[in-house]
């Protein structure tokens, strides 16, 4: 709305004084001048030079952080609502600007939640009758004679009215009086630095409206997203639907200009967004913002994810058209500026500070094809233990689709860097087979992207992962050869000889070969039957100690047995223990016994594996057999030369 002023002008001197009012963000009078009544003109011109100063002044002021800390409109207490009562509610159709469309309450539905009201109500506009009540609207404000009642925050999917449930502003500002974790958490900022203007960096929850069932379901969030995969689109919507989001294309930052002043953009009823990803590709969640008092924000009225406290990027953001549709319409939104950080995702809502700035996750991913082509992929994701594994993984499946799209056989080695903050670095390298292309199914049996997972999870200490490089090679060629069987000489062995492992393996259109592979009986094994197990290498884990810290966990993370080998593992039920952190093979049985005493809880872990044998191959190979033998006593006859 336009400023409003007022002029009064005295009789005589004509004492000129302009009042002027910005919509409860500021206000202001000015004295201007006094001036007897023949120089109307120059009273005239006093006005304007103070009125003009006054605007200037409002610009300035809404530019600044401190416009941030605004005064919240009077609130409507749930204990006044009743059925017929009449107010608008305010949203962004288009563009940014925030409009308003006349609603009616019908009722209060009790305990819709646990111990807590939901406020059912109508739309009465010509613009949300077409359209119904559409993803994105979600934190929409409700006001009743100028007083806030809630937020837009449920719907109904295939409804043939726009009716929807309004979560009680009293229940939504309870979340900026929940206490916060003590300090310390690494996954939350410590500090909150102000934020640069400026666009993004270029280098249990319930389903969605969509769901079909005639209830009412949280509405949903638009899932803006840009520069990802088809695929990859698909996979994360699958991951996230159940949580309500929705994932639509709707284009990311881009480099244009800015379409949203910082006023516009923490006003009640514009949009905003929770950020996931920026940069080459983009992913945010979009909804409305409900209030802003003294630098806090409350928006959506219903969980983002419903993870509680967090430290995750707040957007504003524009919208470009509400698309209408009979199961969910929703808004067609883009994210803007980064404006400050949500700290807490609640049932009621999230809850975001102004000015914040959230901590993010660099991810690179090279992509090198054919020898030569070389496709590089600069992106950041927001730093959470749970979400942190799941946008990494989209960001890097969307980079190798992107990069070679093509649905064949081919070759990958991959080599996965993660730096720890305060710990270093761990590297992890993956040679993988796919002929279907690089699908999620090849890109789940990466060992890098499990050793994220690991370092989150661990129980030592909390990994925080300042970045993930990503550097992989495609190569189309079915250069991988199956093992289709394994033999030995003889069913019974004798300790301490080398045998010779028959390794049949078979390539793709080509005829069957053979690998001897020599393995070691060791003598201490003489009198038990042992399992040889003939596997890829990629299939094997390492022998390494069960890890003590998380240093422990990063090196063991780091060792692996390629992919173009053969791993032959001699094992039987007891033949080592694992204790603080190293590995003492080829124990007997009495030493067994001492390190594995049963009156304290932490002691040696056995293992099975006596003996490994790595023999290198010249091509992937995949599969694994299983063998059985006897180990003769030692001084038996046949044991003897």
């Amino acid at each position: 709305m336009s400023p409003r002023a007022e002029a009064y002008y005295a009789a005589r001197g004509c004492h000129v004084r302009l009042w002027i009012g910005f919509d409860s963000l500021a206000s202001g009078s000015y004295a201007a001048c006094v001036v007897t009544r023949p120089r109307f003109l120059l009273a005239a011109w006093c006005l304007g030079v103070v009125a003009g100063s006054a605007m200037l002044a409002r610009s300035a002021w809404a530019q600044s952080p401190s416009s941030q800390a605004v005064s919240a409109p009077a609130i409507l207490p749930l204990s006044q609502v009743r059925p017929g009562l009449v107010g608008e509610a305010v949203t962004v159709f288009e563009g940014v600007k925030p409009e308003a469309f006349k609603v009616r309450v019908l009722s209060v539905v009790p305990n819709f939640l646990p111990k807590q009201d939901i406020i059912l109500i109508r739309a009465e506009d010509p613009r949300v009758a077409t359209c119904g009540i559409a993803a994105g609207m979600s934190g929409s404000p409700v006001y009743v004679d100028g007083k806030l009642m809630g937020a837009i925050a449920y719907g109904w999917s295939f409804a043939k009215e726009a009716l929807a449930g309004v979560t009680p502003i009293e229940s939504m500002l309870a979340g900026r009086q929940r206490p916060r974790r003590p300090p310390g958490d690494p996954f939350l900022a410590d500090s909150a630095p102000a934020l640069t203007p400026g666009r993004w960096a270029q280098p249990a929850a319930a389903p969605a409206l969509a769901d079909g069932e005639p209830r009412l379901l949280p509405a949903s969030l638009p899932l803006t997203v840009s520069g990802i995969s088809d695929v990859a689109l698909r996979e994360l919507g699958e991951s996230l639907r159940p949580f309500g989001l929705l994932p639509v294309r709707a284009g990311g930052s881009g480099g244009k200009k800015p379409a949203a002043a910082p006023a516009q953009a923490v006003q009640p009823g514009a949009t905003v967004g929770v950020a996931l990803i920026r940069g080459d590709l983009s992913a945010a969640a979009m909804g409305t913002l409900t209030q802003v008092e003294g630098g806090t924000v409350v928006a959506f009225g219903h969980p983002l994810l419903g993870l509680g406290e967090v430290d995750l990027p707040l957007v504003s953001g524009e919208v470009h058209a509400i698309v209408a549709s009979l199961a969910s319409s929703m808004k067609l939104a883009s994210p803007l500026n980064e404006i400050g950080a949500v700290v807490q995702d609640l049932p009621t809502g999230i809850v975001a500070e102004l000015g914040r700035h959230a901590p993010w996750v660099t991810v690179e991913v090279m992509v090198t094809a054919r020898g030569e082509k070389k496709t590089s992929f600069h992106t950041q994701v927001a730093l959470h233990r749970r979400l942190l594994p799941l946008l990494a993984g989209t960001v890097i499946g969307s980079a190798l689709n992107e990069a070679e799209p093509d649905v064949t056989d081919m070759v990958i080695a991959m080599t996965t860097r993660l730096n720890v903050r305060g710990a270093g670095s761990v590297e992890v390298r993956d040679q993988l087979f796919s002929s279907e292309g690089l699908s999620s199914r090849v890109l789940s049996q990466a060992h890098g992207l499990k050793a994220l997972s690991d370092l989150l999870g661990n129980p030592f200490e909390p990994a925080v992962i300042d970045r993930v490089d990503v550097d992989i090679r495609v190569e189309y060629r079915n250069d991988v050869a199956e093992i289709i069987s394994a033999s030995l000489p003889d069913e019974r062995v004798r300790p301490g000889e080398t045998l010779p492992v028959r390794v049949v393996l078979r390539p793709y259109a080509d005829k069957e070969f053979v690998e001897v592979v020599p393995v070691l009986v060791p003598r201490a094994l003489a009198g038990k039957t042992i399992k040889i197990d003939v596997a890829s290498g990629a299939l094997v884990r390492p022998d390494v100690p069960k890890p003590e810290s998380l240093r422990g966990l990063m090196e063991n993370l780091g060792v692996s047995y390629p992919g173009k080998s053969i791993v032959v593992s001699v094992s039987t039920p007891d033949s080592g223990v694992s204790l603080r952190g190293r590995l003492i093979p080829s124990l007997p049985d009495s030493a067994l016994d001492t390190l594995r005493s049963a009156n304290q809880t932490r002691r040696a872990d056995a293992y099975r594996v006596a003996e490994r044998t790595l023999h290198p191959c010249d091509r992937l190979v995949s599969g694994r057999q299983e063998l059985t033998a006897r180990v003769r006593p030692i001084g038996s006859s046949k044991d003897r030369p």
